[in-house]
């Protein structure tokens, strides 16, 4: 009962915010800080849809899709997060109910958490231990949603949600 009560409140969270014309469709974890929020006009991105993996000495993604995108992120410090999981789950469930899962990781199977934070995002303060990082992609009927969680060294704890809005397929 109080998970069908908590996909209630997270869907009419959803379709309230999408009534309201707001761009995306997820509401932030319960005391989450925005530190970074960036919008980028259509142009070509690289959406990850695999593990990290090793080729030639070098880290790149097994799977991915090139996308002629709009493209809004949004970095989240969790001050109030214990648990990387607990983070992961809220995301996953509002997500869930809006997209389908087309790829998830968790911990290591996700590959370096520097190649993600660095190489992927652009964003240092993702960085963390590798056991401590999630990843998930999404198939919306407004494009691609993404969510990576990392928890850094020091136990703090990011959240990152890129949301892709399609013009249309470049590969």
């Amino acid at each position: 009962m109080a998970r069908l009560i908590k996909v209630l409140v997270v869907f009419s969270t959803v379709l309230s915010s999408l009534a309201n014309g707001e761009g995306d469709p997820v509401s932030s974890f319960p005391g989450a800080e925005l530190v970074t929020k960036s919008m980028e006009p259509a142009k070509s991105h690289m959406l990850v849809l695999g593990a990290l993996e090793k080729v030639d000495r070098e880290l790149r993604p097994e799977n991915y899709k090139i996308l002629a995108a709009k493209k809004s992120s949004y970095t989240y410090y969790l001050p109030e997060a214990r648990q990387t999981k607990e983070v992961f789950e809220y995301y996953l469930d509002q997500l869930q109910s809006i997209g389908s899962l087309e790829f998830e990781c968790r911990g290591r199977e996700c590959g370096s958490s520097s190649y993600w934070a660095n190489k992927i995002f652009k964003s240092a303060v993702l960085y963390g231990p590798e056991q401590f990082q999630s990843y998930a992609v999404f198939l919306t009927s407004s494009g691609w949603m993404t969510i990576y969680v990392g928890q850094r060294a020091t136990r703090k704890i990011y959240a990152r949600l890129d949301h892709y809005l399609l013009s249309e397929k470049v590969d």
